[in-house]
């Protein structure tokens, strides 16, 4: 850009990422906030860079080439940006792959995703474009229920990808946490996208300092909804994008730091009220971060109608387990870190199944390297089995 050739900077950009006008409204930009220009003002503006060029350029001859057909078969379960990026590249490398998903394409990208921050027609226009380089997409069967990988092995699969995500909401254990009204932030922002009916009340709270509840609270305040965000730490400690952190402050929209709900309480099984306490910061905890503790006799309560919980969530794995992976305690799969494949032989998993809930990037990273190691593993069985014949 900086020498005026936009084409071969937009054919940098457009062969890196499988989505790549979608990701580049969303991306966290952790290379913004590394800027060494930004240490004494605004950082070089790589992610509106790399958008206008994503936006108004086209994507080069290689996004589209195939290498050598392999015939080999690959099942990836999951069509968030992890299991898209796995599929582009092997579809690359030569091999046959098929995208599965149990309800929409797109992921989290799809359904956790605000409209304001990712039109939903854009990103499946671009995962449209995945289908010139045959790639098949199924959607409407669950992994674990429906099938799963010895399914997959026994009609011709030769590798399977577990890509499903961390979809399962985790709620803070407090008194009330299961009343009507107390709701997660996934589910409530999966119901937006989906269209639905979604009636908050006048008043909400949103638990949590990550980008997804910054993503809930602006929703609902676009909703025409009082909202508010209560974390327990302070403004610097906040793991969201400071950009998004900004833009909720400039709608005016109160973020409580170092506020901690306690309880929520109900009239009858419906909320009424959030039961707080103010805290301070004490000793690094194990993240680094100094601990949050509560401040004896701070303890307040306000009306509210709904409570959004943001503070996490976690792969659905319930059916999964039966099948023989070993996970860890997070419900992540145990995986080798170097091949991403699980403790069955041809099985992988790669982004949130592995890391927890972490940003569409990292997902994409995960999705390179594991596509780099399954052509290796897929192309060593062809020359073992070659040499067999031989």
């Amino acid at each position: 850009v900086r020498e005026g050739d936009m084409q071969a900077a937009a054919d940098v950009v457009n062969d890196f990422f499988c989505t790549p006008s979608s990701q580049n409204r969303i991306c966290p930009a952790f290379c913004e906030q590394a800027c060494v220009i930004g240490k004494s003002g605004d950082p070089v503006q790589i992610l509106n860079t790399k958008r206008f060029l994503s936006d108004n350029y086209t994507k080069p001859a290689s996004f589209y080439h195939r290498g050598e057909l392999t015939h080999k078969k690959i099942a990836v379960i999951g069509s968030g940006p992890a299991g898209l990026t796995a599929a582009h590249e092997l579809a690359r490398l030569g091999h046959d792959v098929r995208v599965f998903d149990m309800q929409m394409l797109g992921g989290m990208l799809a359904v956790g995703i605000p409209e304001y921050r990712l039109d939903n027609n854009l990103l499946h226009k671009e995962i449209k474009e995945l289908e010139k380089l045959g790639i098949e997409f199924e959607v409407g069967k669950v992994y674990g229920k429906d099938y799963n990988h010895e399914d997959l092995f026994k009609v011709g699969y030769e590798a399977v990808v577990l890509a499903i995500g961390a979809h399962k909401p985790k709620f803070m254990n407090v008194m009330g946490s299961t009343l009507k009204g107390s709701i997660h932030a996934i589910e409530y922002l999966r119901d937006v996208a989906q269209g639905k009916e979604v009636d908050l009340g006048k008043k909400v709270i949103v638990i949590g300092g990550g980008d997804v509840a910054i993503d809930a609270v602006r929703v609902a305040h676009r909703m025409g909804v009082d909202a508010q965000i209560v974390y327990r730490r302070s403004k610097e400690e906040m793991p969201a994008t400071k950009h998004e952190i900004h833009a909720t402050e400039e709608e005016n929209i109160p973020i409580n730091f170092l506020t901690n709900p306690i309880g929520i309480i109900g009239d009858g099984n419906k909320v009424t009220h959030v039961k707080l306490v103010k805290m301070q910061l004490g000793e690094p905890d194990d993240s680094g971060r100094r601990r949050p503790e509560e401040i004896p006799g701070s303890e307040y309560v306000i009306p509210v109608d709904t409570v959004i919980h943001a503070i996490s969530q976690e792969p659905d794995v319930k059916e999964i387990k039966k099948d023989g992976f070993e996970m860890t305690r997070w419900n992540t799969f145990e995986v080798d870190g170097t091949t991403f494949m699980t403790n069955i032989e041809g099985v992988y998993a790669i982004g949130d199944d592995v890391s927890g809930p972490r940003t569409a990037v990292e997902a994409i990273n995960h999705g390179k390297q594991a596509a780099i190691e399954i052509d290796k593993f897929l192309k060593k069985e062809k020359i073992e089995a070659d040499m067999m014949t031989n």
